[in-house]
């Protein structure tokens, strides 16, 4: 559900647009248009443009959004996205694109702001996503090259950057869940939620993760613990999908680990 701010913010937007002779549509897109967002989410708004005007209209929404909102930081992402923040923490992006290029977008759900002649697409069915071989061993050998990694960071006693260490290995474990969860990248949405994309399951164990201080003690805990969450589902994923498991390479690191710092994953 929009709030009254979020309501608000896309009345503008459409407004402004919609008096631009030279933009033939706009779209509220992202979790709004999903109608899976809440009042934390930013409004996302594709415009689409006709060739002709297409980079004129970009550069002056890339140079001016006053007409919109005062905007306190901008920048242009992708060439093509103007990604703002308005003086009270409003969030918006416009993502310019043409119609042919609107056409062939996998944007999911969409609800139209304005219409001026843009094509419209039937809804296509979502395809179960269903995690490849290939994605699996990428995470796998991620996370098993980062633990390797831990005894390096320990004989120099770089604990602060060993934080940050775990923070990555928290996210492979975190996309792997994902994976077994069936959501594909669009499926996921943006950054700033996961707590509806998880299971209570995997939310249980992800919040008993032992806090991380910046001592030994509490980044070989940190380990063991994210370990003991990842690798089993890691080779779960690895037999359903029919990814040959990197036996090697976990069997090697479990013994460089037991031999540095006598730790058993």
């Amino acid at each position: 559900m929009t709030s009254n701010s979020q309501n608000l913010l896309i009345a503008v937007i459409t407004r402004v647009l919609s008096a631009d002779a030279r933009i033939e549509s706009a779209w509220l897109s992202g979790s709004l248009g999903k109608g899976a967002g809440d009042a934390f989410s930013d409004v996302d708004v594709t415009v689409v443009v006709p060739d002709g005007p297409f980079d004129e209209a970009l550069a002056a929404y890339c140079a001016d959004l006053s007409a919109i909102a005062p905007v306190v930081f901008s920048q242009v992402v992708h060439g093509r996205v103007v990604n703002c923040v308005t003086s009270d923490w409003q969030r918006f992006d416009l993502t310019f694109v043409k119609p042919r290029e609107f056409a062939a977008m996998p944007l999911g759900g969409v609800k139209a702001l304005f219409n001026r002649g843009t094509a419209l697409r039937p809804p296509a069915p979502d395809a179960p996503y269903k995690p490849s071989a290939q994605r699996i061993l990428q995470l796998a050998n991620e996370f098993i090259r980062m633990l390797g990694l831990c005894p390096g960071a320990m004989g120099r006693e770089e604990y602060i950057l060993s934080q940050e260490g775990s923070g990555i290995m928290q996210r492979l474990t975190i996309d792997l869940m994902l994976e077994r969860n069936g959501l594909s990248q669009i499926a996921r949405g943006g950054h700033l939620h996961l707590n509806r994309l998880l299971t209570p399951e995997q939310r249980r164990q992800l919040e008993a993760l032992p806090p991380f201080a910046a001592t030994r003690e509490s980044a070989l805990a940190s380990l063991q613990a994210l370990a003991a969450i990842f690798l089993p589902l890691a080779k779960e994923l690895a037999a359903e999908t029919g990814a040959t498991w990197p036996s090697a390479f976990e069997e090697a690191t479990r013994r460089h680990l037991a031999r540095a710092l006598d730790l058993k994953i």
